[in-house]
């Protein structure tokens, strides 16, 4: 997997002596934009917030709608205009604790096929490659091996030990920095991201292979690393996506609605997946993401006590998934987080944190 930052110009690179990290302050050419203050709403979102279903199978229904606005209707279906859900509605979109829900809205053209197979005892291996951006500043393209492994067992969606669910583990084994990099590293770079290895991102899901929840551990004893792997789970999200259990042919649509980790927060997210090809038993997927933070909350390295008053999260991605494999051969995955937050110390001094994410994966053969 090789998730890199995007482009970037007139760089510099500093050395965060404290900690021993590392970032790159860029200015680019073209300035990353800020986001606009927000006025005050006039009262605290109300837990009774809108549902995103309907809007989502229209657009479903309409099959060629998926990366287009929600048309204007009624606004107990229409989604949250500050992309926070909260916690009540979003149990009501998907209670937690309950895995991904797929709903199928065309089969497709003849011929048709099951896309992937059972996933228990498979062991995918192979390279993440990640950079992170986040406002101006880039962190080095990272390589890191790893070996994963999915196992029966895990606790289901009840959450009950030794269930029938699945525990999909995936461990970063070695970490060194990219050949390719956006600035000059410094001296003690390699030291510093060799201590990713270790690290780690747990995917629990139902018996389908349906995330339930997920799991990261950061290793090395430092927090700066933990972009690294919290980018990794990003990509990872749709590259490990649940299929349908029924055959489907090109044309094919479905969303793909799951509980998961993004900047290190708890968020819905939607992804409208098409398969648009099928060729020598090779199946090609892409897919489109909409992501609804559960609280006004983020969590992030250095970010003070805060409140969330806007975020915003979309995605795209497309995979080649080889008929009957467990897991894609390959796939190209771009991210991209905003938000605006208040201090609580400073309610009135509004903070844009932006964050880019793209990824190329691969799985060794």
């Amino acid at each position: 997997m090789v998730v890199r930052g995007v482009r970037s110009a007139f760089c510099r690179w500093s050395v965060l002596a404290a900690s021993g990290v590392f970032a790159l302050a860029c200015q680019s050419a073209e300035p990353v934009k800020q986001a606009e203050p927000a006025a005050e709403p006039a009262a605290e979102p109300s837990e009774t917030k809108p549902v995103v279903d309907r809007k989502i199978e229209s657009a479903m229904a309409a099959a060629r709608a998926s990366s287009e606005q929600p048309a204007a209707g009624n606004a107990e279906s229409a989604p949250p205009q500050d992309g926070i859900l909260g916690a009540e509605a979003a149990a009501r979109e998907l209670p937690p604790g309950s895995g991904a829900q797929i709903v199928l809205g065309s089969n497709g053209a003849e011929p048709r096929v099951l896309l992937a197979a059972a996933r228990s005892g498979a062991a995918p291996a192979g390279s993440i490659a990640v950079s992170y951006r986040s406002g101006g500043s880039v962190m080095p393209t990272v390589e890191v091996n790893f070996k994963a492994k999915t196992t029966s067992g895990a606790a289901g969606a009840g959450g009950a030990a030794g269930g029938d669910g699945l525990l999909t583990h995936f461990g970063l084994t070695h970490a060194r920095p990219a050949a390719d990099q956006p600035g000059r590293l410094p001296e003690n770079a390699r030291s510093e991201i060799a201590k990713l290895a270790g690290s780690s991102v747990d995917f629990i899901g139902d018996a389908r292979g349906a995330v339930v929840r997920q799991r990261l551990s950061v290793a090395g004893n430092n927090a700066m690393l933990e972009p690294f792997v919290q980018g990794s789970a990003v990509a990872l999200s749709s590259f490990a996506l649940p299929y349908p259990e029924v055959p489907v042919g090109v044309g094919a649509f479905w969303m793909v609605k799951s509980r998961e980790l993004a900047e290190g927060a708890e968020v819905v997210a939607y992804r409208m997946v098409k398969l648009t090809a099928l060729e020598n038993g090779v199946a090609q997927l892409t897919v489109n993401t909409k992501r609804y933070l559960v609280t006004p909350q983020l969590s992030l390295q250095g970010l003070p006590p805060h409140k969330v008053r806007q975020f915003q999260s979309e995605g795209s991605a497309t995979i080649s998934l080889p008929v009957g494999s467990p897991y894609p051969r390959s796939a190209e995955v771009k991210e991209q987080f905003g938000s605006l937050v208040t201090a609580d110390d400073r309610p009135q001094q509004p903070i844009p944190v932006q964050s880019e994410i793209s990824a190329h994966i691969t799985l060794s053969s």
